[in-house]
């Protein structure tokens, strides 16, 4: 073979291993690497005599190999959270694959004995191919012109007298018309996770004015875990050109409902992400409002009762640094677990609503949430401390639409517009 042919193919093979690697990391340099040793084996085995096959043994191996792979290709895009029309697609190919090799296995062909049967044979071939290919697609989504240009020449949103849920619905069509679901994905919905999760971060969470900010500048301040070059310039600036006040005003609306009060706010990149409980930079800012000197929460002090060592300053003050403390008796909806196990939910209740009949005042009512949150990551390491823990907590899952309708009918929410 010659020498500059074998050079040239290990140049090819070398860069397309280290492209896969930059793309999908050590799973696609593995995956290319047996592909390749695959080809190699496959090149040394010895060619077989040809034998004819019935119609069972062309797939009773096809078949079964066909389903699990399907199975498994399914599954594989959705950990990688590829939007399921593309899971579709990639069983979809799968199959494709499945009837090539199926076909290329099939019995010999009769020979035509005139020029018209081999052009019947070939136009029903491609009858039969252009059948399945326009039924397949038509079950996919279709582009309607007169419906984008609908949303092109639709006047500008004005708000006028419109309020609470109004202006939140006006907000989610303006989240959709700028295709903000094809990178944020909103708790269940939405296509990719190129930007936060706007949901499990609960973006809700946040003042007006920080909501606004990001969106116009996004380059100020990076979410964490997508402070990498690529995510930095992945969000568009132009919003401040292209959304006018009221546009803006809903939109910022709807991300003020985008909450969960059954679990700590979730950081980071799918793949790599952590809750506050875990997070070092939101536990010592927790710092700061569980003792009082936080600007954004003046004359919220919780170590007056709790400690600030940890140690309760006020009798009946739960002592966060026991960890077997059970639940107070004082409220209806008390669970019976232990202060180790409590569940996100539980202290969210406890702090913004605070426990009947003793001083812990309803807290949620008069400081912003976020914050509260911050103070309950913060008063947890009393009694399991940061650096003490050897694995994460898990991230929850993400909540479906029924348990989102759920927080607002059993008013989980303290705001009457959420």
């Amino acid at each position: 073979m010659n020498i500059d042919v074998v050079i040239i193919g290990l140049i090819l093979i070398l860069s397309a291993l280290y492209a896969l690697f930059n793309i999908f990391g050590v799973v696609g340099l593995g995956c290319g690497i047996a592909l390749i040793v695959t080809y190699f084996v496959l090149l040394k085995l010895r060619p077989q005599k040809p034998k004819e096959k019935s119609a069972f043994q062309n797939i009773k191996f096809k078949v079964p190999f066909i389903l699990i792979l399907g199975v498994i290709i399914w599954f594989v895009a959705g950990k990688f959270n590829f939007p399921i029309w593309w899971q579709i697609e990639f069983v979809a190919f799968a199959i494709v694959g499945f009837c090539f090799f199926t076909l290329l296995d099939w019995k010999t062909l009769t020979v035509e004995k005139s020029a018209s049967a081999w052009i019947m044979r070939l136009l029903a071939t491609y009858a039969l191919a252009s059948g399945i290919f326009i039924t397949a697609t038509a079950q996919l989504p279709q582009f309607d012109p007169e419906f984008e240009l609908a949303k092109l020449n639709k006047p500008p949103l004005v708000l006028g007298d419109a309020a609470g849920p109004e202006v939140i619905a006006a907000g989610r069509e303006v989240f959709q018309n700028n295709k903000c679901f094809n990178c944020h994905k909103v708790f269940w919905e939405g296509n990719s996770d190129r930007g936060p999760n706007l949901g499990t971060k609960q973006i809700g969470l946040y003042s007006t004015d920080y909501i606004k900010e990001q969106i116009l500048d996004p380059r100020k301040k990076q979410s964490p875990g997508f402070d990498d070059p690529k995510s930095i310039k992945a969000m568009p600036t132009y919003y401040d050109e292209d959304l006018s006040e009221d546009e803006l005003s809903a939109l910022t609306s709807y991300l003020k409902t985008l909450r969960d009060p059954t679990h700590m706010p979730v950081e980071g990149k799918f793949g790599n992400q952590w809750t506050w409980w875990d997070d070092p930079d939101i536990i010592a800012e927790g710092k700061t409002v569980f003792e009082g000197t936080h600007p954004a929460t003046e004359g919220l002090n919780c170590a007056v009762c709790h400690g600030k060592d940890g140690i309760p300053m006020m009798t009946g003050a739960l002592d966060f640094r026991n960890e077997n403390n059970p639940d107070t008796e004082k409220m209806p909806d008390r669970i019976d677990k232990l202060l180790k196990d409590w569940p996100d939910g539980l202290w969210y209740r406890r702090v913004t609503r605070g426990v009947d009949n003793t001083p812990m005042a309803p807290w949620g009512t008069i400081f912003e949430h976020q914050y509260l949150w911050k103070a309950e990551a913060y008063a947890r390491t009393f009694h399991d401390p940061l650096d003490n823990r050897t694995a994460k907590r898990p991230v929850p899952p993400v909540p479906t639409k029924e348990e989102v309708e759920k927080w607002k009918t059993d008013s989980l929410f303290l705001e009457p517009l959420l």
